[in-house]
């Protein structure tokens, strides 16, 4: 693996793409989590969801902490291919 100023990461350029797409659409796949995540919590507490709720939506601090190491563990499992883990 390499570091250049272009933001290389790797010897052959398809290997830095193949790397791009996967970080967006985990991005993508992320967000849905969270999204799905303060719906469920929503139809929990209120029974009903709408999108303006889901975009105001404001987490606890504690639900900030969960938030966190679940993007930790998320992030973890993700690299883990990088470290020769691929199960």
């Amino acid at each position: 693996m390499i570091v250049t100023k272009k933001g290389r990461q790797f010897d052959d350029p398809s290997m830095d793409t193949l790397l791009g797409i996967m970080l967006s659409l985990d991005a993508e796949v992320y967000t849905l989590r969270d999204r799905m995540r303060i719906i469920e919590k929503m139809l929990e507490a209120r029974g009903s969801i709408s999108r303006a709720g889901i975009e105001a939506y404001k987490p606890t601090p504690e639900e900030e902490a969960e938030i966190r190491k679940d993007n930790d563990e998320f992030i973890a499992r993700l690299f883990r291919v990088f470290e020769g883990d691929v199960e």
